[in-house]
């Protein structure tokens, strides 16, 4: 009689890796530039970029931050813990005061652009519908915020990231 093998069981902490969020969050930052690009060509005169954009970037911010986390020994259930959970803000003080500031060089273009899509996503904003006034940051901070904080935490984890320069940082 044949016997059958049970296969292997990974736990969640070994399939969750610090490569596999900054490819993730590689994937959501290339979305969000794509999805601005395509309404930039349709809609040139438009100021504000396409909600979804907003929510694809501060996914893949929200990712890299995990992704350096996790690099730096937090298991699945710390990050998704209500003390992280889809809080950029807890995220992005945990990852300063384990030194990611070494690797991204904060400015205040990148502070004004993480405040307001923070604010922006409050009750999860950027995925449903709220009325009321809202104040979008300039599309010309969020890219560079996203793009360049995952270009210095996709090395550290051995990760490819994105070949882009920005004029001014």
């Amino acid at each position: 009689m044949e016997q059958k093998v049970k296969p292997e069981v990974i736990e969640k902490d070994d399939r969750t890796t610090a490569i596999g969020l900054a490819r993730f969050a590689f994937e959501y930052i290339d979305a969000a530039i794509t999805v601005d690009k395509n309404e930039a060509e349709k809609n040139p005169n438009n100021t504000i970029s396409p909600t979804p954009a907003y929510f694809l970037a501060y996914h893949g911010i929200e990712l890299t931050l995990k992704a350096y986390l996790r690099h730096n020994g937090f298991t699945l259930r710390e990050l998704r813990s209500g003390k992280y959970g889809h809080d950029l803000h807890a995220c992005y003080r945990q990852a300063k005061q384990l030194k990611l500031r070494d690797f991204f060089k904060e400015t205040q273009d990148d502070v004004n652009a993480m405040d307001l899509l923070v604010a922006l996503n409050v009750d999860h904003g950027l995925r449903y519908i709220q009325t009321g006034y809202k104040q979008f940051p300039l599309w010309s901070i969020v890219e560079p915020l996203a793009v360049r904080m995952h270009q210095a935490v996709a090395p550290l984890v051995g990760y490819r990231s994105f070949n882009k320069t920005y004029g001014g940082y």
